[in-house]
């Protein structure tokens, strides 16, 4: 799976050895009896911290720059970005997500004492008035 959030600098490629499992809900609210105006898009995505095995010191593993963005105000056009994510299946794009004007949630991470093996969640959203921009594709070859 490959995951590139970019409109704000720096753009942020997250790399493929550590996304572990997407989730892409498409949100309505349980109690309506019709089609409802309320319908939000959230996209949940697990995954790996990666040691940094660079020379240079440059961090290998981009969930700090995840991290980062998690914390920028929301008053700020940072706090929002393109994202897109590609799920591959056999080195083939099974489906590919774009998400326009996205924003985080919610984002932690954890550590095992053991192995000091670090995992993350991000949870995004789209904003619901560009709910329209939202693109969805599949059936590559």
């Amino acid at each position: 799976m490959a995951l590139l959030f970019s409109t704000a600098d720096p753009e942020i490629n997250l790399e493929e050895e550590s996304t572990r499992q997407i989730i892409f809900k498409v949100e309505i609210p349980q109690d309506s009896r019709a089609r409802t105006k309320d319908v939000g898009v959230t996209m949940i995505i697990k995954g790996k911290i990666l040691p940094d095995t660079s020379q240079a010191g440059n961090a290998a593993d981009s969930t700090a720059k995840l991290m980062e963005w998690s914390i920028v105000p929301a008053e700020k056009k940072e706090a929002y970005r393109s994202v897109k994510v590609k799920v591959n299946s056999g080195g083939i794009t099974t489906r590919q997500y774009e998400l326009p004007n996205a924003f985080i949630v919610d984002y932690h991470e954890d550590f095992e004492n053991d192995e000091g093996v670090g995992e993350f969640t991000l949870v995004i959203k789209q904003m619901k008035n560009k709910l329209a921009d939202v693109k969805v594709t599949g059936g590559f070859q």
